[in-house]
């Protein structure tokens, strides 16, 4: 159970203050200033599932997590990317909290396969991953950066 002041719901439009409260996280996820653009992130709110962790005491947004759903031909999948969670939130359960509130809104959206990456050295991660029941899958994982592709 959440303390009475966190609430975790879906943002589902953009506000100067999701903006700023989003833009802290992710500085401090990419460890450097970050500025996602305004209309790039109305795209992610539209057509994905940005879940939020909010404070009300402190008027912000102090976690988040998106889900993606993937339809494909052997089935709904689903994608967990970007579990950010403030440095000063975090140790109190509350990455748990939003990724059991992920699971359970992709299992209402028909999905019945997730999938997420996760940097090994990101131990504390990786473990909160295998408590929640993911699996490791090995696999040869290929990228292919597009803006730098010949």
């Amino acid at each position: 159970m959440l303390k009475n002041n966190l609430v975790i719901k879906r943002v589902t439009r953009l506000s100067d203050k999701v903006l700023e409260d989003i833009n802290l996280l992710l500085s401090q996820w990419y460890k450097k200033s970050y500025s996602i653009d305004p209309e790039y992130l109305t795209l992610v709110i539209k057509n994905n599932y940005l879940i939020a962790l909010y404070d009300y005491d402190h008027g912000s947004i102090v976690g988040i997590v998106t889900l993606i759903k993937i339809p494909k031909l052997s089935g709904v999948k689903g994608s967990i990317e970007h579990l950010i969670l403030d440095e000063k939130y975090r140790g109190q359960g509350l990455g748990e909290k939003l990724m059991v509130y992920a699971i359970d809104f992709a299992k209402s959206l028909g999905i019945n396969t997730l999938f997420l990456t996760c940097e090994s050295e990101r131990e504390v991660a990786n473990a909160l991953y295998q408590k929640l029941g993911f699996n490791i899958k090995k696999t040869n994982f290929y990228y292919l950066n597009l803006n730098n592709s010949k």
